[in-house]
């Protein structure tokens, strides 16, 4: 291989790093703001979603809790490559259903979600809720958790704590759809 051969060999490797660069970044700006709690708000199909989050316990309403972002909940923690894969899956339903103004029927959404649904949100309530046998918390919260713990239930974090992240949502969404 000759001198000229080694520098078209060598400005090529640099051209590809500087495009794999700038193609990261690009993709962990584009993650990042789309990733915002107003970014998820900003269509009108998830108007909703936002006020009853706004009011939960997770929500901006609330001092001394975790304030949880829509994608530390609805997206998994289990990975970078299924978080992205589910990301992108998730946003293009979410922006086809946006521009076909297509009218969802949320509440029966709701009643008809599998359990494989409710599933995808332990990663996220795992991600915080680490410790759930932790000393002081009461005497039913310890035996239900431990069950948990152990795979000797199958319920999951929502089965019980189902208004952590909304609050009573099907309550919102039958009086919105009232009016």
């Amino acid at each position: 291989m000759g001198q000229t051969e080694k520098k078209k060999a060598v400005i090529g490797l640099v051209v590809v790093f500087l495009v794999a660069i700038f193609l990261s970044l690009t993709t962990a700006s584009i993650v990042k703001s789309t990733s915002t709690v107003d970014f998820c708000a900003s269509c009108d199909e998830m108007q909703i979603f936002y006020d009853t989050w706004e009011k939960s316990i997770h929500g901006k309403a609330k001092k001394g809790v975790i304030k949880a972002k829509c994608v530390d909940c609805h997206l998994p923690h289990n990975g970078i490559v299924t978080y992205l894969l589910d990301k992108a899956k998730f946003g293009i339903h979410d922006y086809t259903v946006h521009i076909s103004k297509k009218e969802l029927d949320w509440e029966a959404k709701w009643k008809t979600r599998k359990p494989d649904v409710q599933m995808a949100y332990e990663s996220g309530c795992r991600k915080c809720h680490k410790n759930l046998i932790a000393p002081g918390i009461p005497l039913k919260a310890f035996k239900a958790h431990r069950k948990y713990e152990l795979g000797e239930t199958r319920k999951n974090c929502i089965s019980c704590h189902k208004d952590a992240g909304h609050g009573d949502l099907l309550k919102a969404i039958r009086e919105r759809k009232s009016v």
